[in-house]
């Protein structure tokens, strides 16, 4: 099929948190606000920092630097801190606490080892709904995730991320 011809919008998208078990736990957000993002640094596919030389304060070579790791953020509404029952909150999730105090990390295989506890983003945008041949999403490795809270209407949290496994796109063919 063709490059998709309809903009997706903040109605299109889907949160998910992901463990690192075999069948990984799950967690889908509902009641957020809409505004998930990250950044890839780097450029050309890489994701190492830009090492600038310059020779007397002009530039003349710009080389690759360290690898950076990816950042991002998004909002979930207020409903409740834990819940240690069958229905756990976003920060048990992210904290490995409450109903979610036995998920495994996902920092501990692969080729970046992350001794903190991270878990997987997954973001999916509806895409098949309007013609596209598949929908369309983007998974975050490895992110080590912090949370901050703040009272309003409505009171609201934001999950600010750190991803050290990268991404994988996937979509149409």
């Amino acid at each position: 099929m063709a490059y998709s011809t309809v903009p997706k919008v903040r109605r299109d998208g889907v949160i998910q948190l992901e463990d690192g078990t075999g069948v990984p736990v799950t967690l889908q957000i509902a009641y957020e606000e809409g505004n998930f993002t990250f950044d890839v640094p780097g450029g050309g596919g890489s994701p190492a920092a830009q090492t600038i030389v310059r020779d007397r304060g002009v530039i003349t070579t710009v080389r690759k630097g360290d690898d950076e790791p990816i950042t991002g953020s998004f909002s979930a509404f207020f409903r409740q801190f834990t819940d240690g029952s069958e229905a756990g909150s976003v920060i048990d999730f992210i904290t490995k606490a409450g109903n979610y105090s036995g998920n495994t990390s996902t920092g501990a295989s692969g080729s970046v080892y992350v001794e903190h506890y991270c878990i997987d983003l997954k973001y999916e945008a509806e895409g098949t709904d309007f013609g596209d041949d598949a929908d369309h999403s983007v998974t975050l490795s490895k992110c080590v995730c912090t949370f901050s809270f703040a009272e309003g209407d409505p009171s609201a949290f934001t999950i600010n991320f750190t991803c050290y496994g990268g991404y994988t796109f996937t979509g149409p063919a």
